[in-house]
């Protein structure tokens, strides 16, 4: 049997990332226990006003403090690494047929040359980097109040 390191190295990343995913996943199931110690500390020492209500404030701190960005980055490096393998057969196809549309003279253009291997290198982070950016972009537009102005507005709702 062959037994391919760059294979086991590749599965062994989506190991890594699903591991993240699972601790991203404990910490949302843990954070609404978690926000109402922070609601009874907050309480005790005056921080915040005793009239608020804890499930409200319970349900207000999990949405604006649930780990969004986190989610956002494991998510790309999931979708990154499982495109990876396409975006490097289809970069190929494309220099390949354009090499052999130059006419196959063997030289720096085949597959395997130096110059291939970084371009190939060189077109794929550029894609991963563009979906880092569309995600980025989506991440802040779409972001939610922070906790202090909807702490503010619960104190509002009071008056």
């Amino acid at each position: 049997m062959y037994f391919n390191w760059v294979t086991l190295i590749y599965y062994g990343m989506f190991f890594v990332i699903l591991a993240w995913a699972g601790m991203l996943a404990w910490r949302c199931y843990k954070l609404p226990e978690f926000a109402g110690e922070v609601y009874d500390s907050n309480v005790e020492m005056g921080l915040l006003n005793a009239d608020i209500d804890r499930d409200a404030y319970i349900q207000t701190y999990v949405r604006t403090e649930w780990p969004r960005s986190a989610a956002f980055r494991c998510g790309t490096a999931f979708v990154s690494l499982a495109l990876m393998p396409i975006l490097i057969a289809i970069f190929n196809r494309i220099w390949d047929s354009g090499w052999r549309a130059m006419g196959a003279v063997p030289g720096p253009f085949e597959r395997g040359y130096m110059l291939h291997t970084f371009m190939t290198f060189v077109v794929v982070m550029a894609i991963i980097v563009g979906l880092l950016y569309i995600v980025t972009a989506f991440y802040y537009r779409t972001a939610p109040p922070t906790l202090a102005q909807e702490v503010r507005r619960l104190e509002g709702d009071l008056e």
